[in-house]
């Protein structure tokens, strides 16, 4: 059998260097995050998944406001984020995890896309004043597993101190009173 070729040892070094190595560190000595591209460290934290338990699971809510009411009603996210390429998660879950689900102008053009999206499909309906971004979060129990995997629960499914208003936007604060 020949030698391995020059070209094939330095990928093999490479990938054990750049990719196997940092990889095993991460998973055993090193939880943080690498001091990596992005992209690698995308690459380890797929490569890594479920490196440790998570202590709640989270569920987020679109909640809205309308003129002279009280009460604030949860928008259904299927009609906004049809897709739910990660699991039973929506796209906007992902992007409030990635962002600290906290306040920010992130958070602010997402409710104000939202919003002109939610005119857009129900213009002759009344349109809310006010919107909300909540999180409530469930601690997974050991005795008591899910059944049937997770779903979304409702928000009144959650004890008041497992609910979390991320941000809080007045529609004319928003849209400069430019939509109707």
């Amino acid at each position: 059998m020949p030698a391995p070729r020059v070209r094939d040892r330095v990928a093999v070094a490479a990938f054990l260097l750049l990719f196997l190595i940092p990889m095993f560190l991460r998973a055993t000595v090193m939880p943080k995050e690498l001091p990596a591209p992005m992209v690698l460290r995308k690459l380890h934290n797929i490569a890594c998944l479920f490196t440790q338990k998570p202590t709640a699971w989270s569920s987020y809510y679109i909640q809205v406001r309308y003129p002279g009411e009280v009460v604030w009603v949860n928008l259904d996210q299927r009609e906004l984020f049809p897709l739910e390429p990660f699991g039973r998660r929506s796209r906007m879950h992902r992007l409030l995890v990635a962002w600290g689900a906290k306040p920010s102008p992130l958070t602010e053009d997402l409710a104000r896309w939202i919003l002109v999206e939610h005119e857009r499909r129900h213009g002759d309906e009344l349109q809310p004043e006010e919107i909300r971004i909540a999180r409530g979060w469930s601690v997974p129990s050991r005795d008591e597993p899910p059944q049937q995997g997770w779903h979304h629960p409702q928000w009144q499914e959650f004890p008041p101190t497992q609910r979390r208003i991320i941000a809080r936007y007045q529609r004319d604060a928003l849209l400069g009173g430019t939509h109707e």
